[in-house]
């Protein structure tokens, strides 16, 4: 049961601004590399400077098609791989498309700015944070239609609890920035949680939560069940997208100033490994087996594929402009 709350307080959105960093070591694949007969799971990739989501065949590394999706600033697969959906920056909604044909087939309107997108581990429900509508939007995956709408200020971005009850949301709210915990069952009203600086992304782990947050050099850490803060863990510079290996033996974090990958060690909360990946990476997706990551350079137009067991670069991809948000079929 959550024991602490505050009033949320809905504002302008806080504009987030990263830092740069250095180019990849390891030589580009083309992106026309010969096709495989065999079928492959499939990666999505939102490119922001193409205002499109790239295709990408993760068995032979090669894009098959471009999708247009204008402004891609979230992405996120059903567990069964069927359905992927991109929230829309520019359009105010989030596209469903179908992987078997990769077409958008339907949309879903949720409100101005829709960013990040998280889904329960059934894949029943969807969070979108809706920045511009200052609301967490709850999608049923189902109908494909909006089904909650949950105050939140300026929301960004958000993940779930392991057991599909709770969402935590970042509000970006200006002077008042929070996570907030939503029971997704809608047993209790939404509890906020204070923070010092605004959120950027979130990975729920068992009894703890881990973000990173504008202008922090850190990755924070906080009690799920009562909002308590834990204690920060440096990281190489302005810390972005973070999410557990799929042992949840570390939690992987990028820093967009060092241009790497990080490795922390839960136990003992710090750094422990760092692998560089390139200039100003933003996400990190992992492969179907859990055995590599998937880093998405912004500033190189290319992904990195980081072997979690070597810590080392075994191939980078030339994707397209400005690749940020990531999902693979599992």
């Amino acid at each position: 049961m959550f024991i602490k709350s505050n009033k949320l307080i809905s504002v302008t959105l806080l504009s987030v601004v990263t830092g740069c960093s250095s180019s990849p070591t390891t030589p580009a694949r083309a992106v026309d590399s010969p096709v495989s007969a065999v079928p492959a799971r499939k990666a999505y990739v939102g490119l922001f400077g193409e205002q499109s989501v790239a295709v990408l065949d993760t068995q032979t590394n090669r894009v098959l098609q471009k999708i247009p999706v204008t402004a891609p600033d979230g992405l996120i697969l059903t567990p069964d791989g069927k359905k992927l959906y991109v929230a829309s920056g520019d359009t105010g909604s989030v596209a469903v498309i179908a992987t078997d044909t990769d077409a958008i087939v339907a949309t879903v309107d949720v409100g101005a700015k829709p960013a990040g997108l998280a889904i329960t581990p059934d894949g029943g429900r969807i969070v979108a944070s809706v920045a511009g509508a200052n609301q967490a939007v709850i999608i049923d995956t189902q109908s494909d239609a909006v089904v909650q709408r949950v105050p939140v200020g300026q929301a960004h971005a958000s993940c779930i609890s392991d057991d599909g009850r709770h969402a935590y949301v970042g509000s970006q709210a200006t002077g008042a920035p929070a996570v907030v915990a939503i029971d997704l069952a809608e047993d209790t009203p939404p509890v906020s949680f204070s923070v010092d600086r605004s959120p950027r992304m979130l990975s729920c782990a068992p009894g703890r939560l881990y973000f990173t947050a504008v202008g922090l050099d850190a990755v924070e850490v906080m009690d799920p069940a009562t909002g308590a803060p834990g204690t920060a863990i440096p990281s190489g510079g302005s810390p972005h997208d973070v999410r557990a290996t799929e042992d949840g033996k570390f939690e992987l974090v990028v820093s967009q100033t060092a241009g790497d990958l990080e490795f922390i060690d839960p136990i003992g909360g710090n750094v422990v490994a760092s692998v560089p990946t390139g200039n100003r990476p933003h996400w990190i997706a992992l492969s179907s087996d859990g055995n590599r990551a998937y880093v998405t350079n912004e500033g190189n137009d290319n992904i990195s594929i980081v072997d979690l067991a070597s810590r080392r670069v075994t191939d980078t991809i030339k994707v397209g402009a400005a690749p940020r948000k990531m999902v693979i079929q599992r």
